[in-house]
């Protein structure tokens, strides 16, 4: 009975999940009994649906509210259930997370016991090269299901060096630090990529600081509620921006579950080397795909062909030939990182409107 107790959780946590390739397996398993006393394990079996009100859970658990609270507390403490205003209904709801970004990301970074964040970082890893094994044994058959079903999980923003956008161009939708001016709750908190990446072995090959997400509204309250963030003002924020900037790295924004209908839930501060989403792709899992407002365009007459584009594009769009930076404006995502660093100033930020940036994962092909 007790194994069927963690097999169940397993099974709805990762119905939560809006994961296409997760699987309620060993792996998962593993984590949750990490996280997890079998006595909390036994109460996510409420969650047949993924969201519910207290009454709903008063009437499923019969468990006296006070109690009932205390539980539901114990498991947020965890990352594994986060409460949610309902702007509609003004009700307090609870949601069953996912296991990746959700419950990986809150429970690494709040977790103060290092042998429990190695181990998380670990079965992370573990998961990771099980979605690998899953997308490349089936690529013919699962890419197109990816194309129709993947949908954009962030919008990149680009940076706020001078990289040519027009002076006038003050739209939140286009600036990261118009979009710390709107929010009151700001949360600051460590990276769990590139924190995960520090603990498997593996540093960030762009900076050493971790700080460098910032969760809004009602995760950002969330964050700093259970330990997963600090507050911070909106002049810090903004700091932080700039030196993120300087490490080369890409502004992502984030909505809550990847749904960019719903709330604005986080603004990060991406690498090539670390970030989920870019490895998500790299590694052959996930198409690359997000959706941006701008375009890289480039000078020939300017270019000297020295290569720095090459090293500094997180998504690989530029190329040599003849001498030449070719830029490849099917992958190009507009984030601008390129541009401080062209030695010439050969390249600019075109504003192009609404564009979709979508690139099916890399074929792996194992070496002999």
């Amino acid at each position: 009975m007790s194994e069927k107790i963690w097999q169940k959780a397993a099974q709805l946590i990762a119905k939560a999940s809006d994961d296409l390739l997760l699987q309620p397996n060993e792996t998962l398993v593993e984590m949750i009994k990490l996280l997890l006393n079998e006595e909390q394990a036994k109460f996510i079996s409420n969650f047949r649906k993924p969201i519910l009100t207290l009454d709903q859970l008063k009437e499923k658990t019969g468990i006296d509210e006070d109690k009932l609270l205390k539980m539901l507390n114990s498991i947020m403490e965890k990352g594994i259930i986060m409460d949610i205003l309902n702007e509609t209904s003004g009700i307090m709801e609870y949601h069953l997370l996912g296991p990746i970004p959700y419950i990986w990301e809150h429970s690494l970074v709040k977790t103060k016991d290092i042998i429990i964040k190695r181990k998380l970082a670990q079965i992370h890893e573990k998961m990771i090269k099980e979605a690998v094994d899953r997308t490349q044994k089936n690529y013919a058959g699962l890419i197109p299901i990816l194309k129709s079903q993947y949908p954009p999980v962030s919008r990149i923003i680009p940076i706020e060096k001078d990289i040519g956008i027009p002076m006038d161009e003050t739209l939140s939708f286009h600036k990261a630090s118009k979009i710390i001016d709107k929010y009151d709750t700001i949360s600051l908190s460590e990276c769990p990529c590139k924190l995960n990446n520090k603990l498997i072995g593996d540093p960030c090959k762009s900076t050493d600081d971790l700080l460098r997400c910032f969760h809004f509204g009602n995760t950002g309250r969330f964050f700093i509620e259970h330990g997963i963030g600090e507050s911070v003002s909106k002049e810090r924020a903004k700091d932080i921006l700039k030196a993120a900037e300087k490490d080369g790295l890409v502004h992502k924004v984030f909505h809550y579950k990847y749904d960019l209908d719903k709330e604005l839930e986080a603004v990060c501060n991406c690498c090539k080397c670390c970030c989920i989403v870019f490895q998500n792709y790299y590694r052959g899992i996930y198409p690359f795909h997000t959706i941006t407002s701008y375009i890289v365009r480039l000078d020939d007459s300017k270019c000297k062909g020295c290569g720095t584009c090459i090293e500094k594009c997180p998504i690989e769009a530029n190329t040599l030939s003849n001498g030449k930076s070719h830029i490849d404006e099917t992958k190009c995502i507009g984030c601008g990182v390129c541009i401080p660093n062209c030695p010439e100033n050969a390249r600019k930020l075109e504003k192009t409107g609404l564009r979709n940036v979508y690139i099916p994962p890399p074929r792996i092909v194992e070496s002999n």
